[in-house]
């Protein structure tokens, strides 16, 4: 009896089975061509945003690069003042020191002038007190 249950069944479900993996394996045909045609879509997208990106990214560098230019043109020209600025500091402190010089000698002579006079005043002044204590 259990073999006859069993044949029955086999001759019931074994077309069942075979139609059920039939209907799969279409399935699996149809949306594996779905597949691959999302998957081509998909890959076409990434492609397209990646030559975006690499667009961007060489656009990028280029003004990276023309900003380095202007940072190095605008530390030549600032190192320049800077020179420029130091030559003329030097040459100020020399005009000031040679200043210096000359009036430090004028008054040297100035104030050795005036102590020659004040001697003389005092000689004069120390001899009229002689001649008037006489």
């Amino acid at each position: 009896m259990i073999e006859e249950i069993k044949e029955l069944l086999q001759s019931f479900l074994a077309p069942q089975l075979e139609g059920i993996r039939g209907d799969i394996r279409a399935l699996d045909g149809k949306f594996s061509g779905r597949i691959d045609v999302l998957e081509a879509k998909l890959d076409a997208k990434i492609d397209k945003l990646d030559s975006k990106i690499d667009a961007l990214d060489t656009k990028l560098d280029f003004k990276l690069e023309a900003v380095g230019a202007r940072f190095d043109a605008l530390d030549t020209k600032v190192e320049s003042y800077r020179r420029e600025l130091l030559s003329e500091i030097d040459r100020v402190e020399q005009t000031l020191s040679t200043d210096f010089v000359r009036l430090e000698q004028k008054m040297d002579l100035s104030l050795g002038a005036m102590t020659e006079k004040m001697d003389l005043f005092r000689r004069e002044m120390l001899a009229e007190i002689k001649a008037a204590s006489k």
